[in-house]
């Protein structure tokens, strides 16, 4: 037992969650490290005061008293759900925080999570998402994305309207099954060119369409998770052949490709050293706006105003790789922060491809992409779902994966801990409803299997329900959804929520 609370406390001591108790008076009685962190206050300092007058705003403090005393005098449960509230800060500024209460002997506790930076990440995050989105679906070059074993796992409105198919008709299938073998073959080479370099390949292809061949100038980059890890390939085409025909057509489509330059989020840019270790923009987009706070034409006429953007803890990071790429003339690749014109600072992820030209200069054409807000969100929502998880795993009572039968019954693949409290028995067998029917009324049986059928569709559910002739008089059931080679399983996690 002395095991347990220990190990208990130091999951306190360790969670990013902020946690608080409270005696049957309302006074705190616990306060761990990250709750010091959210509201600035020291354990020493609270211990002993009215939760009310530490993190409570004055004009909710009269309704939050009188719903505390009327929960003890009635003897109502707690609900053991998530809500967003307001709390006050050590300086009087207030924080959305979204909080988990359960109730104790004497009186509560929760789990309470900063939520007033993720929701701001969380809208610009969005808004990223729609722009990227928008530029996919409106540009004129054909964008498709595969897996690593060749299967389509996007294609733009261009791609569509190209080949005449929706996305549906290919999302899931191989080159080979909707373009002649010549072509699916050449464009599986160069995917496998991309992959194997780690780098952008580009490559001139030619597609047949009715009576003539169309010449497509292919790049294609290896797509990869936050942890660097590749799981496909990107590949955006332009119709070049009107460009090879004519001059005419080469303007408008220069005109087309520099329109599509400037849409695309980030910076595109040419940047020149030459023999005298003088850097200069040749070419710099209209994202050199957004990154840095100065217009394109500036980059062009002073270089040193972005490459000193460049945060101070990143600078030799940064210097270092342009080095290595000028005397390799290997890729130029480089992730750090820069601080802009107004003083804001960007993550920034950036990729160029070398070359020499005859005088001895160095050229590069690269991207510098913001990651910002996509960083800040990773990191937030990782932290957040390792701590919910550990917690899950630490307080569940039972816990079990399952998968949906052929006629939607769940099918138990894995159990963790003791399912005797929740379900009465000391085995489950594969057919988890039968057991859980075997303690349940028909209402709690109808909630479970609605429950049940959103976490199929991938959607997290929840329900709680009373089992009977069991220890756990009060059980809330959570289903995550998640897929597992190729198929969808279900994670669910038991919590008495009225122990004893």
């Amino acid at each position: 037992m002395q095991a347990e609370a220990s190990l208990a406390d130091s999951a306190l001591r360790a969670t990013s969650l902020a946690y608080v108790a409270v005696d049957g008076c309302g006074m705190l009685r616990d306060w761990n490290p990250a709750a010091e962190r959210l509201f600035g206050w020291s354990r020493a300092e609270v211990m002993g005061r009215r939760l009310t007058d530490v993190l409570v705003p004055e004009r909710f403090r009269s309704a939050h008293s009188a719903a505390f005393v009327r929960r003890l005098v009635d003897h109502d449960g707690w609900p053991g759900t998530q809500v967003k509230v307001p709390a006050c800060h050590r300086d009087g500024s207030e924080r959305q925080v979204t909080l988990v209460v359960n109730a104790l002997d004497d009186g509560f506790c929760a789990f309470l999570s900063d939520e007033t930076d993720h929701d701001r990440a969380r809208e610009e995050l969005e808004r990223s998402t729609t722009l990227v989105n928008s530029i996919l679906e409106h540009t004129s070059a054909m964008i498709s994305a595969k897996d690593t074993d060749g299967r389509y796992l996007f294609v733009n409105a261009e791609y569509e309207r190209v080949f005449q198919v929706t996305a549906n008709d290919l999302v899931g299938h191989e080159d080979s099954e909707v373009l002649p073998e010549a072509v699916a073959a050449a464009g599986r080479r160069h995917d496998q060119q991309a992959l194997e370099r780690g780098e952008a390949v580009t490559a001139l292809e030619e597609l047949p369409f009715a009576d003539e061949i169309r010449q497509y100038v292919v790049t294609r980059f290896p797509l990869t998770d936050p942890d660097g890890s590749v799981y496909g390939v990107c590949s955006i085409g332009i119709d070049d052949t009107d460009r090879r025909r004519s001059e005419a057509a080469l303007s408008e489509t220069e005109r087309r490709f520099r329109a599509t330059v400037n849409n695309v989020p980030g910076m595109l840019f040419q940047f020149r050293i030459d023999t005298e270790g003088t850097a200069s923009f040749t070419f710099a987009s209209e994202g050199t706006r957004e990154l840095f706070g100065y217009e394109p034409r500036e980059a062009l006429a002073d270089a040193s105003l972005i490459v000193n953007c460049v945060a101070e803890e990143d600078r030799e990071a940064y210097e270092a790789s342009v080095v290595e790429s000028t005397v390799t003339l290997e890729p130029w690749r480089w992730e750090g922060t820069v601080i802009d014109r107004g003083g804001r600072r960007h993550w920034l992820h950036g990729v160029g491809r070398p070359f020499r030209l005859s005088d001895g200069s160095t050229m590069w054409d690269g991207m510098l992409l913001d990651r910002t807000t996509e960083r800040r969100t990773e990191l937030a929502l990782e932290a957040g779902r390792r701590d919910l998880d550990e917690l899950t795993r630490r307080l569940a009572v039972f816990r079990f994966t399952a998968i949906a039968g052929p006629t939607g019954d769940a099918l138990l693949t894995a159990s963790f801990g003791d399912p005797a409290p929740v379900l009465g028995v000391p085995q489950v067998s594969t057919n988890l409803f039968g057991a859980f029917h075997a303690v349940l009324g028909s209402a709690d049986r109808l909630a479970l299997a609605e429950a049940w059928t959103s976490a199929v569709n991938g959607e997290p559910a929840e329900v709680e329900c009373e089992p009977r002739g069991t220890s756990v008089r009060r059980l809330w059931l959570r289903l995550r959804p998640r897929e597992l080679d190729g198929r969808r399983v279900i994670d669910g996690s038991c919590f008495d929520l009225d122990p004893r």
